[in-house]
């Protein structure tokens, strides 16, 4: 009776420490270089593929330089309008969404 009462006791404190770990993050990276016309806020809730960087596009106007891999919660946006970027700078981090 003991065991199972310790077998029960590990199992939970697991699945409540597992519960309790915070939601792995995710670095996204540019996939265009370039001058930085916009970024996304910090906090904003993103979905898969929604465009986070913003460069000045060569034939004018602006083009995606890094989308959100997975749906999730933008945490950190590592640049600013003016930097340079190059591609596979990694450009922002993002929290996926809960489990």
């Amino acid at each position: 009776m003991g065991k199972i009462l310790w077998g029960i006791g590990l199992f939970l404190l697991l699945f409540v420490g597992w519960q309790m770990l915070p939601p792995p993050t995710v670095n996204v990276t540019a996939v265009l270089g370039g001058d930085v016309t916009w970024v996304i806020e910090t906090g904003a809730e993103v979905a898969e593929g929604s465009a986070l960087v913003r460069v000045a596009a060569l034939a004018g106007g602006e083009a995606v330089a890094a989308r959100a891999k997975e749906a999730g919660v933008l945490r950190e946006v590592l640049v600013r309008p003016g930097d340079k970027i190059i591609s596979g700078r990694v450009v922002a981090r993002l929290e996926k969404k809960s489990r």
